[in-house]
């Protein structure tokens, strides 16, 4: 079965043409495109590919037939970044939509930090870093929202401390600027694409 893995970013969308066989094992190395707009981002918490966003259907249309020539996908498989809205997570949906996908699968990305059952999860957006306890076995999921000109080693260590204090979990890390990078492990994009398609 054939896939595309999209990850927004800050302002740019990382995709990488995704080949799984049986036991949902990956054929060949996974190869990561970005995607970047053209159009300068002038509102500074808004990712340039929302900003004249009719326009970008086109670019990354030819974007993502450059990049994936041949291939076919099933599935477009959409890593959120864990603040994104419902509003942004069916305008990403759509645009994708758009762009050629016939079925858009996703999922937060603090669930595809690691294989485990439990951990403290610590990702960026544009506008927020957002920790999140991830408990395999619960309902509920625990989230704290640090605004980004917020996020800053001890406000994060703050909150991880706030979900987990006795720092008996593990934490994973991905998407955050320089300041955070001794918080936890941090995680490769191609782990997170594994640990998608453990779940379709």
């Amino acid at each position: 079965m054939r896939h595309v893995f999209v990850c927004p970013m800050e302002d740019t969308i990382v995709i990488s043409a995704v080949e799984v066989f049986s036991e949902s094992r990956i054929y060949g190395s996974l190869i990561f495109d970005t995607y970047e707009p053209e159009a300068v981002s002038p509102f500074p918490y808004v990712s340039a590919y929302f900003q004249e966003y009719n326009r970008q259907r086109g670019p990354l249309r030819r974007f993502l037939q450059e990049h994936t020539y041949g291939l076919k996908p099933h599935n477009y498989l959409l890593a959120l970044h864990d603040d994104a809205t419902d509003l942004e997570a069916h305008a990403l949906s759509e645009l994708l939509i758009a762009c050629g996908a016939k079925e858009t699968l996703m999922e937060y990305r603090a669930f595809l930090l690691s294989d485990l059952d439990r951990y403290i999860a610590v990702t960026g957006s544009k506008r927020a870093v957002t920790v999140t306890m991830v408990l395999n076995d619960q309902d509920v999921t625990e989230r704290i929202f640090i605004p980004i000109n917020e996020a800053y080693y001890d406000a994060v260590m703050d909150a991880v401390n706030e979900l987990d204090p006795e720092n008996k979990l593990p934490i994973f890390r991905f998407g955050v600027g320089r300041e955070l990078y001794s918080v936890g492990e941090s995680v490769h994009a191609s782990t997170i694409v594994r640990n998608f398609i453990r779940t379709i």
